[in-house]
């Protein structure tokens, strides 16, 4: 791993809602106004599309995780280095924008080139808070999230989850019950705003009649997701911020620290059932800019070369089945 000292000394601190907005800064190139079909279904729950019965299948785990989850790129250039194909992409958050790329069959040279194209120019996109003023009607959130579901559209060709190339399961908390939601068909920018929308930023879409909220609430390595939708076997990605690594010196740092040490305990429970993590090596700072990608993208794609002979076993045990 090389030494990112330098990089990472500069001034750059990151208040709470820009540090947790990757998803944000993803769609921060889709300025250009791209309006979805009126006849998109929205997303639903249900099965995937039925795996090939002669084999072992194996899903993808891509997880939450902010800035970090440019990482996820990173993991998707190796495996096809390596020549691996997962049959299931299943996402939360962060890798739920990337995953829905990788399904729709972008190489991952498409996906980088987006990943680099991006700023902060959604943050245009504010709408009035609702802090209980009695005369003036606000949202549940500060962003209003429709240019990340217009740029997730365009990503995927305005096709629905159900007719992508790749198997995708993108994962959402509901806000009212606070369990996690699987969306397997139906509109992509829709899910991804959903699963995207961090709470108190973001806000919260509605869909079939019920508000969301980032599926990292509830699932942040959706793990238990794909077991769920019928994967034998499960390969995680996490880049979930290890609290340990937190350096806390204000007060939004401690509001992130919490949800992070909340996140973390759903994750050691998710990370039970999972054949194979893959676990870039980020260095430990909560000040990751955008001119951390590409250093991000490599985290990735190192550390999943370095699991190279395990990756190559589980996709060779598919042929396995009785």
């Amino acid at each position: 791993m090389r030494d990112h000292t330098q990089s990472t000394s500069k001034p750059r601190r990151r208040y709470l809602i820009l540090g947790c907005l990757l998803t944000l800064a993803l769609a921060g190139c889709a300025t250009t106004r791209i309006d979805r079909p009126a006849t998109t279904p929205e997303p639903r729950s249900g099965a995937v599309r039925p795996f090939d019965p002669s084999r072992l299948s194996v899903a993808l785990v891509l997880s939450g995780g902010s800035l970090r989850g440019f990482a996820h790129v990173g993991v998707l250039q190796a495996l096809d280095e390596l020549g691996l194909s997962p049959d299931l992409i299943v996402g939360t958050s962060a890798g739920s924008l990337v995953g829905a790329g990788y399904a729709a069959g972008l190489n991952t040279g498409q996906i980088e080139v987006a990943m680099r194209s991006l700023d902060w120019s959604v943050m245009s996109e504010w709408v009035l808070p609702q802090l209980g003023q009695p005369f003036l009607k606000g949202e549940l959130g500060l962003v209003r999230g429709e240019r990340l579901q217009r740029f997730a559209d365009a990503l995927v060709g305005q096709r629905p989850i159900e007719a992508l190339p790749r198997r995708l399961a993108v994962v959402a908390t509901d806000l009212q019950s606070g369990g996690p939601v699987v969306f397997t068909a139906g509109n992509v920018g829709l899910a991804v705003r959903a699963s995207s929308a961090i709470p108190g930023v973001f806000v919260p879409p509605v869909i079939n009649g019920r508000r969301y909220i980032d599926g990292q609430v509830s699932s942040p390595l959706p793990v238990i997701a794909a077991r769920a939708l019928g994967a034998d076997a499960v390969i995680a990605v996490d880049v979930t911020y290890p609290p340990e690594d937190a350096h806390i010196t204000m007060l939004p740092d401690v509001v992130f620290q919490a949800f992070m040490i909340a996140s973390q305990r759903l994750v050691k429970v998710e990370l039970q059932g999972a054949d194979l993590v893959i676990r870039p090596r980020i260095p430990p700072t909560n000040q990751l800019g955008m001119e951390d990608r590409k250093t991000l993208v490599e985290a990735g794609r190192a550390a999943t070369l370095e699991l190279a002979a395990r990756l190559r076993e589980i996709m060779s045990d598919r042929s396995l089945r009785q």
